[in-house]
């Protein structure tokens, strides 16, 4: 004999859900479902919540990794964070090289590495700064710009699907709660 005392709860809540709502969307109720569940837990809140957001931004991050890999194969961008040094140096003309480094977030090594491979594949080059000798500032190349144009429209389209199951509203309001994360 089947127990069917799962379904009588989630009938229950599907019921409270359409006395308040006329969407028969699936994506929605799961939306106020879980609104509902987190709000009610929120007094049960502990440090193993402040763990799963983690390991799910992690999660995130390296699916995109994953994902974007394949379009960088075939490509003289061999990752992420080169790909990203490109586009912000497509919007602004130049960097100094710890700038960029820190706007990304990584160690210097780290970044000084995805530097040098950038210059190595001729899609940077490397220029004294006029304002600070000892420094040395970075700039796309024509050839960087080239780059950019072939693979960005198989980026966007990862990150568009990456993005896809969520409404307008809810992206919005996932940016700004990233944001607040990483301030």
């Amino acid at each position: 004999m089947m127990d069917f005392t799962l379904l009588k709860v989630v009938l229950v809540y599907v019921e409270e859900y359409q006395k308040s709502h006329s969407s028969g969307k699936i994506e929605e109720f799961t939306v106020w479902l879980n609104n509902k569940l987190f709000a009610s837990a929120a007094a049960n809140h502990s440090s193993h919540d402040e763990l799963l957001i983690a390991f799910k931004v992690m999660l995130l991050s390296k699916a995109l990794k994953k994902q974007t890999k394949g379009v960088l194969y075939s490509s003289k961008v061999s990752s992420i964070d080169e790909y990203s040094f490109l586009l912000h140096l497509e919007y602004q003309d130049s960097f100094r090289k710890m700038e960029i480094v820190e706007l990304h977030n990584l160690e210097a090594p780290t970044g000084i590495e995805v530097i040098k491979r950038l210059i190595k594949n001729k899609l940077v080059e490397e220029f004294p700064d006029e304002e600070d000798k000892r420094a040395k500032r970075i700039r796309i190349t024509e050839s960087g710009i080239n780059e950019l144009n072939v693979i960005r429209p198989q980026i966007d389209a990862i990150f568009s699907r990456f993005t896809q199951p969520l409404p307008l509203n809810e992206k919005v309001q996932l940016s700004g709660l990233l944001d607040k994360l990483i301030d």
